[in-house]
């Protein structure tokens, strides 16, 4: 990737799931931890955003389905992946989740490599997406300044040209 540590947001009430993720993840990543899924809404729009987001769906007050729906319903935060780390492991839930706006859906017990690998693979694919979006957004540029040019030099020929309406 690049040397800058990639922001890991885990969302889960259970503190053994955190540790556990937080373990498979903490040397590769800078992680950051939210319990409640208010507190997760919470620190996404602060001034360090993650990069991606593992997210629990079982938990009280707020579940992750609806942290998902208004994280993606935010112009500002809904481009942040979002992985379904659950016990849930109902084909309809692992839908539900998906339709949502979660990239993946992984299931509790989790395995190390396979969290690893996945949680690696999303950060890759944020980081290209953001790489797209800031070309499409230079040459855009780029395309409105020669257009501007070719219009003022197409201007500028018409008037020297034409005698009567220089």
């Amino acid at each position: 990737m690049n040397d800058v540590r990639r922001r890991i947001l885990i969302v889960d009430d259970m503190p053994s799931n955190i540790k556990i993720l937080n373990d498979i993840l903490r040397d590769d990543y800078a992680v950051s931890v939210a319990i409640t899924g208010a507190e997760a809404l919470e620190i996404v729009r602060g001034p360090a955003r993650p990069d991606l987001i593992l997210l629990d769906i079982m938990m009280p007050e707020m579940d992750g389905y609806e942290v998902c729906r208004r994280l993606k319903d935010d112009p500002e935060t809904r481009e942040i992946p979002i992985l379904f780390v659950t016990a849930m492991g109902d084909v309809e839930d692992e839908t539900r989740g998906l339709e949502l706006g979660g990239v993946d859906y992984i299931t509790k017990p989790v395995s190390p490599p396979i969290v690893r690998a996945r949680v690696n693979n999303h950060i890759r694919l944020k980081l290209h997406q953001d790489h797209l979006e800031e070309l499409v957004w230079i040459r855009t540029r780029e395309l409105a300044v020669t257009q501007d040019a070719t219009i003022r030099s197409l201007a500028s020929l018409a008037e020297t040209r034409d005698n009567e309406t220089g």
